[in-house]
């Protein structure tokens, strides 16, 4: 690879390569869970990375965790994380030195258990204690569990311990440092032995004299409706989805694990050799070809529909962990015969595995007449609360949270009760997803979506004539991944002069109203303009799902052109054609293949796009352009020499070392 004064010589395929000299460093630890107190989730996501990159044993359970690594000093506050994670513990006391010299079985008491009839708890506790507690995620993903961990310890033989071990994040840095595993006794802040939560308080509870009275009687209110456990203030607490036990969720039938067998491997048949980024453990999205149509869509549909019941139930680690699988399987270019060869893909672990046997199971892969399907992934349509909850979200303007609010505080059922019951508590742009909620569910066929482009280019000329009809129109999102048909209408207006360019979304907006084409706008941002059309500050904060920055418009688009036809007595009195939601979007000349690039990808694609600029070459990659984290945040110019916005979206993607890849191979899903 030639050497380029931007980013250095290494090509991608050597820092992959440098990432895995080292691979070995924590092969011998047990199975290690990151708290996610006092982390971000970007900084939570790159510490778990960096733990799997050299040879860690990561988990999302913190139950069959033997390591926990966070960011808290005291003894205290370790002890009460893993009790707001459902693992209760006793302190081990540390041996003074003449006892640590001279170990004996027979001088060592044996190990006192918690009692759990709950007479260890304060007088004044409550006397009744309403049980919160939620389902693991091994539960969610298809089947109950038998029995809790702690159970697990008071059936153990005596003397038989199952200690967890609290360590500071710091060591996980020194070790990496040093490139070796360094001993943990200096960093470790608690040390403690599992055991039983009392018996009237669930997992992942608080004590009940933490408990204020007022919330108790509360609880015991909603539980006489049977409500869902309401998700933790905190969204990091839940490191694995809190799914609602209402209807059908609390009574499907466990799921078949997977485990290897002796027939597996004595398979005549041969599996085809795995691509390099397999291989090679490449974990970003960005670096690999992912096309619309992979082989194993149908699998990748059930995991999606698992998605959004963590986006329903406020997971956002299990929301990023099941897209980070998706998006590796999605790269996958071979029908998958076996759960082994999920195992062997970056982002995937046993978990999806074992949801592949079961799918695998139940007749998919095998070419019958009968689907496959996942037990985990059919509560989207079966349970009566998540069906409801998925029927709100998808209004436009409403987010999970707002979904939930609509049917756990305000009590609503259906669309008809939101229109009934609370029509004037709704913001305009709810109202409006909410009146054309068909319609946009809809989606758009490509046709038209070329059709609605070539008249936003045709305004956009009218409103600027000197610009001498140069104006260059491009659609992304999903018309220019491939879709068929869209969720809505992306488009992107540049000029070569930034004097066109300059407020253009705002008349080329009132000239569409004029001629009736935008019915509604519900949004108008200008803050790329407010910025004299220069790439977004290293600090700014305005960046959103698509870390975008510039000037857009959100619309609500209707051809207002209909007709009688010949066997019509009368013309139709209401306009029958129908509302779409287009999104008009204005990057300046000088970053336009940073704003196609970054408004082309599934999400998945643009957050490890951003991801991998921060890790290889610290910098901060948005659809405004691209700056360093050093140096002061100067601008990087990745698209000098590129004459056409095709060129320079090529000349980005090179130039940040991902490689150029059509963006109909960007289908992350």
């Amino acid at each position: 690879m030639v050497s380029n004064p931007l980013f250095g010589s290494s090509s991608p395929q050597e820092l992959t390569a440098n990432s895995i000299h080292h691979t070995s460093i924590f092969s011998s630890t047990p199975p290690t869970f990151i708290l996610p107190t006092h982390l971000t989730l970007e900084r939570l996501h790159e510490v778990e990375n960096r733990l799997i990159e050299y040879g860690g044993n990561l988990t999302y359970d913190i139950s069959e965790a033997g390591l926990i690594l966070g960011n808290v000093s005291q003894k205290k506050r370790a002890a009460l994380e893993l009790r707001s994670h459902g693992v209760w513990t006793e302190e081990i006391p540390e041996l003074s030195s003449s006892q640590s010299k001279a170990p004996s079985k027979k001088e060592e008491p044996p190990v006192k258990r918690r009692r759990i009839d709950g007479s260890h708890l304060p007088k004044d506790a409550a006397t009744e204690i309403v049980d919160l507690s939620t389902e693991s995620e091994e539960e969610e993903d298809g089947g109950e569990t038998r029995h809790s961990p702690a159970q697990d310890l008071i059936q153990a033989p005596e003397g038989q311990l199952q200690i967890v071990v609290v360590v500071k994040l710091e060591w996980l840095e020194r070790c990496i440092k040093v490139e070796e595993c360094l001993p943990q006794d200096a960093f470790v802040i608690y040390r403690g032995q599992k055991v039983a939560a009392p018996s009237s308080i669930g997992a992942g509870q608080k004590s009940p004299e933490k408990i204020p009275t007022r919330i108790l009687q509360r609880a015991k209110e909603d539980a006489t409706l049977n409500p869902p456990p309401a998700p933790s203030s905190n969204r990091f607490l839940a490191r694995r989805s809190k799914e609602v036990p209402d209807g059908a969720a609390s009574q499907r039938n466990p799921p078949v694990l997977y485990r290897q067998t002796t027939s597996e491997h004595d398979e005549t048949v041969s599996l085809p050799p795995p691509p390099d980024w397999v291989r090679n453990q490449v974990l970003y999205a960005c670096m690999r070809s992912a096309p619309l149509h992979p082989p194993n869509e149908d699998f990748i549909s059930q995991l999606e529909k698992i998605r959004r019941i963590r986006e329903l139930t406020l997971d956002d680690v299990g929301v990023r962990a099941y897209s980070t699988s998706i998006a590796a399987l999605a790269a996958y270019p071979y029908l998958i015969r076996r759960p082994s060869e999920i195992i062997a893909l970056p982002g995937c672990d046993v978990k999806i595995a074992n949801l592949f046997a079961e799918f695998q199971q139940s007749g998919g892969c095998n070419h019958t007449d009968d689907d496959g399907n996942v037990a985990a992934a059919d509560m989207l349509e079966m349970d009566p609360v998540l069906r409801v909850l998925n029927t709100f979200y998808r209004i436009w303007g409403v987010g999970s949270k707002t979904a939930r609010e609509f049917y756990y505080q305000r009590g609503w059922r259906d669309l008809d009760d939101v229109v009934e019951q609370g029509w004037n508590s709704l913001s305009r742009v709810q109202q409006i997803g909410v009146k054309f909620y068909d319609e946009f569910l809809d989606g758009v066929p490509r046709k038209e979506s070329e059709n609605i482009a070539g008249i936003v280019r045709r305004h956009a000329d009218r409103v600027r004539p000197d610009a001498d009809g140069d104006i260059d129109c491009v659609l992304v999102g999903g018309y220019r991944r491939g879709k068929k048909i869209s969720g809505d209408v992306d488009l992107i207006l540049t000029h070569r002069d930034d004097t066109v360019t300059r407020n253009l979304v705002v008349d080329v907006v009132a000239s569409l109203e004029t001629e009736h084409y935008v019915t509604h706008t519900l949004a108008l941002n200008l803050s790329s303009s407010h910025r004299d059309q220069q790439t977004l500050p290293f600090c700014g904060d305005d960046t959103g799902k698509h870390f975008d920055s510039l000037d857009k418009a959100l619309v609500v688009w209707q051809d207002p052109h209909f007709g009688s036809s010949d066997n019509d007595t009368q013309p139709p009195k209401k306009n029958p054609n129908p509302h779409r939601r287009v999104d008009i979007i204005i990057s300046p000349w000088r970053t336009v293949g940073c704003a196609v690039l970054g408004w082309s990808g599934d999400t998945t694609f643009q957050r490890d796009l951003r991801r991998y600029a921060k890790k290889a070459h610290a910098w901060k990659f948005d659809s405004s352009g691209v700056r360093e984290h050093t140096a002061g945040g100067q601008v990087v110019d990745l698209e000098h020499g590129g004459e056409s916005w095709e060129e320079r979206e090529r000349l980005v993607m090179e130039r940040l070392g991902v490689g150029w890849r059509p963006p109909d191979e960007r289908c992350t899903r």
